[in-house]
């Protein structure tokens, strides 16, 4: 099963991406693309190198990082996977800042949608103001997304009806910005005056920028609220990470590399090449990117949302989990891949089940929307 266009396209660019990269064709002159369908030899897991390849039965993406080796460790080639080898990566000086913007660029920019034009379109000052006062809709996707990616195969259109058009996506950096500067960029794009009654619909990372965005805690973005949201109505946290993801901690965050990479080769709603740069990121600088670091579930971030003041009360907040089986998904035909995957407990790939809702959050029935339970 070959990749889509679109991701034979985002692979590409990640690539091009990789050989303008002065840094790393400083350091590897004749770094280029590999092409043809060889096994992946023993040879180009031992080294410092960080690979990308693809399996040639599935498609999926799969990162093979530098590793410890020794008995008992098994490695790809040795376990007999045939891989086929897309690209060799070496990224061994510092990334800068704007090659993690440029990294994000590639999926987006970052905007303010009217969605009552559909998902190509930023918000003019006209449209802003002209919802000055009312209820409005906002959504705010994911990491590694975009609102259209994640919000795509919603009913617009009822969307639109209910709110009378005032319906409007966040896109938004989520590697080269933390949540706060996320939530402190959304509210800068609305008028200072803008007295706006929000609805807010999130799904994982976005809640972070949610919780974030609505925090009495935070004082730079409480001061920047003031006069542009008079009001909270209801916030959906759809399978959001108000609690973290285990994947997202220092040790674990190839796995979680590893497991995006996966997603993105089946699903329109992540972005490869996007992926595919925080790779680099990760072998180049470590794991110490702060806008991946706030999914940790110890992050800093998330130990002051939890302590500090916030407008998401009991009555305002619902929420929608999953528990995900794999099945007789295309995700289990990845095989080995899904071994990646070290969240013991019930998740969806990516947040644990139980880290959707708030802390000590016991909601009503009707403010929980669950697929699958705990235990099934």
């Amino acid at each position: 099963m070959p990749l889509s266009p679109n991701k034979q396209a985002e692979l590409h660019r990640a690539l091009q991406d990789a050989l303008a990269d002065r840094a790393l064709v400083a350091a590897m002159p004749d770094l280029q693309p590999m092409a043809g369908t060889p096994p992946l030899p023993a040879a180009f897991i031992a080294d410092s190198q960080l690979h990308i390849v693809r399996h040639k039965d599935s498609g999926c993406v799969q990162f093979v990082f530098p590793g410890p080796t020794g008995p008992g460790l098994v490695s790809p080639a040795q376990a007999g996977w045939d891989w086929i080898v897309q690209a060799t990566l070496n990224a061994r000086e510092r990334m800068t800042q704007a090659m993690i913007d440029k990294i994000e660029a590639h999926s987006k920019p970052e905007r303010l949608l009217a969605l009552r034009h559909g998902y190509g379109h930023s918000a003019t000052q006209g449209e802003l103001a002209m919802a000055r006062g009312r209820k409005v809709l906002i959504l705010v996707h994911g990491v590694f997304s975009s609102t259209e990616a994640a919000f795509g195969a919603l009913d617009l259109q009822a969307l639109l009806e209910r709110y009378e058009g005032r319906v409007f996506g966040y896109d938004h950096w989520t590697i080269a910005r933390t949540p706060q500067q996320n939530a402190m960029n959304l509210l800068h794009r609305l008028p200072p005056n803008a007295g706006w009654e929000v609805d807010l619909l999130c799904h994982s990372r976005g809640g972070l920028v949610v919780r974030s965005l609505l925090s009495e805690g935070l004082a730079d973005i409480a001061r920047a609220r003031a006069g542009r949201i008079a009001r909270v109505g209801k916030v959906m946290f759809v399978a959001a990470a108000n609690q973290g993801s285990p994947l997202a901690q220092p040790d674990d965050i190839k796995h979680f590399l590893n497991v995006a990479a996966l997603l993105a080769s089946f699903s329109g709603s992540l972005a490869l090449d996007v992926v595919i740069g925080l790779a680099r990121m990760v072998v180049s600088l470590g794991f110490d990117r702060p806008s991946v670091q706030a999914l940790a579930e110890d992050s800093t971030l998330i130990s002051l949302l939890n302590r500090g003041g916030s407008l998401l009360t009991s009555a305002n907040s619902y929420y929608a989990r999953a528990n995900f089986a794999y099945g007789d998904s295309a995700l289990e035909r990845a095989g080995a891949l899904l071994n990646r995957a070290l969240i013991d407990n019930a998740n969806d790939m990516v947040v644990p089940y139980a880290n959707v809702l708030l802390p000590d959050a016991t909601p009503e029935a009707d403010h929980m929307l669950s697929f699958g339970s705990a235990d099934q």
